[in-house]
């Protein structure tokens, strides 16, 4: 990271400073979803507590919603950013198909050089406009989705820390429920650096710290889910936007948060703590059980003057916000492998994690096979790869099929 006087460095973007600035900043992605009415504003007063989670089923894939109006809180909810891939795209200013591909040329550039577009740290930003003198996560309008969680979540908010080792700071989301007004019991999946991080502290029998940033856009929010890249990959996303993406110093740990976010909510894991967390309706369907998992003690809350909270429904919105990433990466590591790779599609009956379509140049009878191969090595979770042809639509479920089956009968 750089200091605040680098902040306007790079004069010739990679894209249209209109596009990047949506791709930043939460509320100007707001804005422009509104002025292409790509945005339902709820303005009747609902509780957060499952009526917000039951009308955003009902609109489930259509346009994001803004919940205006939430009960015992000051806030504004947006649910549904990323349900529709359409819509994503035109965020991106793309097409459906062209965003993963956009996300997996930022990640090449920045492998090469991690320190070819770095983000600064400034004293003050949007997300420091407001500093909460007092610190209780229920004044925030964080919902309680399913009829069986545990609590009420915070499913869509960027977490960073620092590698203890190193220093370098790294981006990533988890769900943390709210147990206490200044409390979060939270999980982290296995092989996630954060694990390690909370690992190596642990033996030191220190707290780590960490700013919980919400209300993030999508490129720097892309670049926390990318799985297993390593330190600095925040700066993914500066890559994606051509410019660096700003920080700003926390008030009371030393780990920078989002100058761009909405809320800001700054943190220590605890070392060797465990308290009950779960259940969380999960992306499959099914609940994740509940278990003795990890605490963060809450030390200080940061905002906008006029911030949206950003909430995530399980569903499409994992399935394509995995089905992105996953894609982006799957799509860099493999083409090195496989260069006549033309696309991939982790479709929604794979819930975003398990089941890849690629698309090859067949110009060799093992070109398919060697894709599948090295789509299985560069995203664990995959449990089908299917491969197939230029002239098949990998979109199409029943063209997937056709491919799949026709072979048999010829």
């Amino acid at each position: 990271m750089d200091s605040g006087e680098n902040y306007k460095v790079f004069s010739k973007p990679l894209m249209p400073a209109d596009i990047a600035k949506r791709l930043i900043d939460l509320s100007e992605c707001v804005k422009f979803l509104e002025e292409n009415n790509n945005l339902l504003r709820v303005k009747a007063e609902i509780e957060a507590v499952h009526e917000l989670a039951g009308i955003a089923k009902k609109l489930e894939g259509g346009r994001p919603v803004l919940f205006e109006n939430v009960k015992r809180s000051s806030f504004p909810v947006l649910i549904g950013l990323l349900w529709n891939r359409d819509i994503v795209g035109s965020i991106f200013n793309a097409p459906k198909e062209e965003v993963s591909l956009l996300i997996a040329e930022a990640i090449g550039p920045w492998q090469k050089n991690k320190e070819a577009i770095p983000s600064p740290i400034i004293e003050k930003g949007p997300a420091n406009e407001i500093i909460e003198s007092d610190i209780d996560l229920y004044k925030l309008p964080i919902p309680l989705h399913a009829m069986k969680d545990g609590g009420r979540y915070l499913d869509s908010s960027v977490v960073i820390a620092k590698n203890p080792e190193t220093g370098v700071a790294n981006t990533s989301i988890h769900r943390m429920m709210v147990t206490k007004k200044d409390r979060l019991t939270f999980l982290v999946d296995p092989d996630r650096h954060l694990g390690d991080f909370v690992e190596i502290m642990e033996r030191r029998n220190q707290p780590l710290p960490v700013t919980i940033n919400n209300g993030i856009s999508l490129a720097p929010w892309f670049a926390a889910i990318l799985p297993r890249l390593g330190d600095g990959k925040y700066c993914i996303a500066n890559h994606m936007v051509g410019n660096p993406i700003g920080f700003i110093k926390a008030q009371t740990v030393d780990v920078p948060a989002y100058a761009d976010a909405q809320f800001v909510i700054e943190a220590e894991i605890l070392p060797n703590v465990r308290e009950e967390e779960g259940p969380f309706a999960e992306v499959s369907g099914y609940y994740g059980s509940s278990d003795k998992r990890w605490v963060m003690k809450v030390k200080a809350i940061t905002r906008r003057k006029d911030p949206i909270f950003h909430s995530l429904f399980s569903g499409q919105e994992v399935w394509n916000a995995v089905g992105f990433t996953a894609e982006a990466k799957i799509f860099a590591m493999v083409k090195e492998k496989v260069p006549q790779l033309k696309a991939v599609y982790l479709a929604p009956g794979g819930c975003g994690f398990y089941g890849a379509v690629v698309q090859v140049e067949k110009d060799d009878e093992d070109v398919g096979k060697a894709a599948i191969r090295e789509a299985f090595k560069a995203f664990e979770p995959l449990q089908q790869v299917v491969a197939v042809d230029t002239d098949v639509n990998l979109y199409d479920p029943i063209d997937i099929d056709w491919a799949k089956t026709l072979p048999v009968y010829c």
